[in-house]
């Protein structure tokens, strides 16, 4: 999981593009179709407001023994725009570029891109985006003008893989999130996420939907019919919104906090107002996923919008409407737990004790010293971010999931890291997951093999670095957030197994509060083992 999501955390824009899988002698070939498939999402847009969005592949590599990947050579995407030619103007986005890797030219009303390698793919499913195209209308084009883009896409020799996607001239609108302020919360008790939106534009808004991050299904205490409550919470609203005119829930959305949930835990929710045309083309990329994004419907009664205060009557709204200020949608609530139960966090590590060739498997992280249980997936700043900097006499073999490497020796080699992330000199963990209630610890499991010429110098572990941790830590007391990984040298024979460090430990899976699209992005990684493929 964390292997996916280094290669997202330390990958640019140009790091994202990646050609396809050629089949060569002894490795896994790209199935025929449609093991490959693309996607590019019906697109509406009004001036003066372009949009820009990448094209997808979806590429499936076959698993075979041995997880061998599949090489990539050259491949080809061409998009033809000659009948959206009168109404909108195309063009790629030139920092998506894959730097030498990419190149592309447009003539006439067709651009083609050229992508030449090399890299692999992984066995099992690669998201892999090609190239991202801005799409503007022309001044003047009437409302619900229409017209076709076509993508193909060549992967080396093999026939062409081809799409389509409808683009549409719509109506501007205006959504606006109105900003709430922070709330200190009682443990125990319940607390009210009612986000509100306004009406800014000048024409009526037919249709709106909802999309909270961060909103934890496991405290809601209501469950509308008209939401559904998964890794991400969507509500669908029929009301029309008059022009002006600001609304809020008719009901809140009601959370019940943990009576044992430590002081300072923070959550903070994301929320973002988009018309129904906005929202498709978010969300199309992950419509074979949906309900694993967006879970079950609510078995109770639905919630509205409902005016504040009351407005009068307003012209009737389009059908197809597009947000000509999509900067202003969105807005972060934040639910802090009051109390005195802030917590202690205290490093852990622990002592390697071998000879050399020996393999020592070893668990270092952190304990909480109480009082108050973190809940990570819930709360945001709950985890401290554990830093490990490897001891220089031993090499890390074995490496927890939940870590991925922050720096490199010489051993170490980058770009074979896809799913052997060992060797590193220093790993950053991190728990998104689960609770650490009071005396528990959070562990991680590492394997160390002291190295041909051992030293005994120490290594360490560090919470609550500022690097790390973007919120204020919770932790009351900052003396205990490092701990040694100290090397004793046994003087055998060696080529043992042993197993040292801590004796406690909690494995985390959750969500991650992360906007949309990252968090969209963790899901397909964690629940479908889909890689984002550089």
């Amino acid at each position: 999981m964390h292997r996916a999501l280094h290669r997202l955390l330390t990958g640019s824009a140009a790091a994202l593009m990646a050609a396809a899988a050629v089949a060569v002698p002894g490795t896994p070939a790209l199935a025929a179709d449609p093991a490959v498939r693309l996607y590019f999402p019906d697109i509406s847009v009004v001036a003066p407001a372009p949009k820009v969005s990448p094209l997808y592949a979806w590429i499936t590599v076959p698993d075979k023994a041995g997880d061998v990947p599949a090489p990539i050579g050259k491949m080809t995407v061409r998009v033809d725009t000659a009948d959206v030619a009168d109404i909108v103007t195309v063009t790629s986005v030139g920092d998506f570029e894959n730097g030498e890797e990419q190149s592309c030219a447009t003539s006439g009303a067709v651009i083609t891109c050229t992508f030449t390698g090399p890299s692999e793919l992984e066995p099992g499913i690669n998201l892999v985006p090609l190239v991202a195209l801005q799409v503007a209308a022309k001044a003047g084009v009437a409302q619900d003008a229409d017209g076709k883009l076509e993508f193909s896409v060549r992967l080396d020799d093999a026939p062409a893989v081809t799409t389509s996607s409808t683009v549409t001239i719509g109506e501007g609108v205006d959504l606006a999130a109105v900003l709430g302020t922070p709330r200190t919360v009682a443990p125990g008790a319940n607390v009210d996420a009612a986000p509100r939106v306004s009406n800014a534009g000048t024409k009526p808004v037919k249709s709106v939907v909802l999309i909270l991050v961060g909103l934890d299904p496991s405290l809601s205490k209501d469950s509308f019919s008209n939401c559904r409550y998964g890794f991400l919470t969507l509500c669908t609203f029929d009301d029309e919104l008059a022009t002006g005119t600001t609304y809020e829930l008719s009901a809140p959305m009601r959370l019940k906090i943990p009576a044992d949930a430590a002081a300072g835990s923070s959550a903070e929710v994301f929320s973002s107002w988009h018309t129904p045309s906005d929202f498709k083309e978010l969300i199309g990329i992950v419509s074979e996923l949906n309900d694993e994004v967006f879970g079950p419907k609510g078995t109770g009664a639905p919630v509205r919008l409902r005016p504040v205060p009351a407005s009068g009557a307003a012209k009737r709204a389009a059908a197809n409407q597009v947000d000509t200020k999509p900067e202003n949608n969105a807005l972060i609530s934040e639910f802090v737990v009051g109390g005195s139960r802030r917590p202690d966090m205290a490093a852990v590590g622990a002592t390697i004790t071998g000879d050399v060739g020996d393999k020592v498997r070893t668990r270092v992280g952190f304990t909480n010293n109480g009082p108050g249980t973190l809940y990570h997936s819930t709360f945001t700043n709950t985890d401290p971010g554990t830093h490990i900097r490897v001891p220089a006499g031993v090499k890390a073999v074995g490496v927890d999931e939940r870590c991925f490497p922050l720096s490199s020796d010489e051993e170490f080699e980058p770009e074979d890291s896809a799913e052997d992330l060992t060797g590193a000199s220093e790993y950053l963990c991190l728990l998104t997951g689960g609770t650490t209630k009071p005396k528990a610890s959070a562990l991680f499991d590492f394997t160390f093999q002291v190295r041909e010429k051992p030293s005994a110098a120490a290594g360490r572990v560090t919470i609550n670095e500022n690097a790390f941790v973007d919120e204020d830590p919770i932790d009351r007391d900052g003396g205990n957030d490092t701990a040694k990984i100290a090397v004793e040298l046994s003087g055998g024979s060696g080529g043992g197994l042993a197993v040292t460090g801590a004796n406690a430990g909690l494995l985390g899976a959750g969500g991650a509060v992360l906007l949309l699209a990252g968090a969209i992005g963790l899901l397909l990684v964690r629940r479908r083992r889909v890689r984002f493929t550089a």
